[in-house]
């Protein structure tokens, strides 16, 4: 009987692991949003230590930065340690793809570049190596790749480190595909307008084409690195395959690398934190590009001073309705690894520490309603964006999840009640025993 006790205990210990699961600290992550889950992948813990769970926010609950109702996936865990690579959710909204990054070998602890893509299958919470095809395209670090109404991935420039004990190596400037339908890699034949080698910018696919490179790390042919100027913006026409550049107007923002970006569908790109290139902080915290002008013009809101979250970097960003919600990340002021979410609400303006979801999530898309001032007010429809690409989000998967838990703990307390009943009628029939021998 004490082993029925002890089964007991590990169901429920297993039950109560997943659904008030703690995340360690980390930078250097990946996050996206499949059916109104904010799901967290990758990351390091500290320079030598990795994290590999899979886990998520339910955003269809209200919750508030300094509870975190966070749910492990038990059959997530990553087959790879791994940092600083992108991750894109594909065009099916359940195949996550993970590309690049520092990529280590769990079992040996050694890093192995061998497969650069790495899917997620969400409907059966299922990793997988596919075989891709096409042009070979050496590794990458510190990139961020954006997926086009076709399901092209475009991944621009990168760091390909030879040295992997500083983690320093070659930058590139190359504009490199992925097909997710026939999974194919293609390298661009593209000689005009090249912009330099860069790495750790940020980017945005807009609606009309157009990919928004802003920021990063450039080898503009000096002896050492530069920061990219944030009003120098690189852009890409996924049209036509070509390269322009704009010189941005409008508030003064530091260069910075290591940072967030998001997109929002009324065309302003959202920047948040980053650091210097001797990892100190920057000004201002956030900033707003407003890509409807032209030349694009950028702003700073008097609001998001106000309680701003303190200087990170290495952290990730996701738009949902009109929340960014930024997580994780390192601090650049107090020297530590971070494990707080902080809540922009981007139609006020302002920093919060609740979210309510926005509108009912009972139908299968979701929509909201955004307006931001800049020089006069107007409202526009959203839909809620995951590593700057407009996606859809249905409900399905999160009343499968509840009716699943449900299912599960109504499972548990049936076993553990025929196990207690058991125990009872055992014990009853041994007191019947001692009492007849008596």
């Amino acid at each position: 009987m004490h082993f029925s006790f002890k089964i007991i205990f590990y169901v429920i210990f297993l039950i109560n692991s997943i659904l008030c699961y703690d995340p360690p600290k980390r930078a250097g992550h990946d996050s996206v949003i499949i059916n109104n889950r904010l799901l967290v992948l990758a990351g390091e813990k500290n320079q030598s230590s990795y994290t590999y769970e899979l886990f998520y926010l339910d955003l269809s609950m209200s919750f508030d930065n300094t509870n975190l109702p966070w749910t492990l996936i038990p059959d997530g865990n990553l087959p790879i340690n791994n940092r600083f690579s992108t991750a894109i959710v594909g065009l099916d909204n359940s195949t996550i793809f993970q590309i690049g990054g520092f990529i280590i070998n769990k079992d040996t602890l050694d890093y192995d570049f061998s497969k650069q893509v790495y899917t997620y299958d969400y409907s059966t919470s299922k990793w997988a190596t596919p075989s891709i095809i096409g042009d070979n395209v050496p590794p990458r670090q510190q990139i961020r790749g954006v997926i086009d109404n076709s399901g092209i991935i475009y991944i621009f420039g990168g760091v390909n480190a030879t040295n992997l004990t500083a983690l320093t190596g070659t930058r590139y400037n190359d504009m490199n595909t992925l097909d997710t339908s026939s999974l194919t890699w293609r390298t661009l034949s593209i000689s005009e307008n090249l912009p330099f080698p860069c790495c750790d910018y940020s980017a945005s696919l807009l609606p009309n084409g157009i990919i928004v490179y802003i920021g990063g790390q450039e080898d503009s042919g000096l002896t050492y690195y530069v920061l990219v100027k944030m009003k120098s913006i690189k852009l890409f026409d996924t049209k036509k395959l070509e390269w322009s550049s704009m010189n941005a107007t409008g508030d003064d923002v530091d260069s910075r690398w290591l940072f967030s970006s998001v997109l929002t569908s009324d065309g302003y790109i959202i920047i948040f934190g980053g650091c210097s290139y001797y990892y100190f902080s920057v000004s201002p915290n956030l900033a707003i590009l407003d890509t409807n002008k032209s030349p694009y013009e950028w702003s700073i809101p008097s609001n998001s001073k106000v309680n701003s979250p303190p200087f990170i970097y290495g952290h990730s960003s996701n738009l949902y309705f009109n929340y960014m919600i930024i997580l994780f990340g390192y601090n650049a002021d107090d020297q530590i690894y971070n494990s707080q979410v902080y809540i922009y609400d981007t139609t006020s303006n302002k920093w919060v520490t609740s979210f309510n979801p926005p509108v009912s999530t009972t139908t299968s898309t979701s929509t909201s309603i955004s307006t931001r001032t800049s020089s006069s007010t107007s409202t526009r429809t959203s839909t809620h964006t995951s590593a700057n690409t407009l996606t859809t989000s249905t409900k399905k998967s999160s009343k499968g999840l509840a009716i699943g838990l449900g299912l599960g703990i109504s499972a548990v307390v049936v076993i553990s009640g025929i196990f207690i009943i058991i125990f009872i009628s055992r014990r009853k029939k041994r007191i019947l025993r001692i009492s007849g021998n008596q």
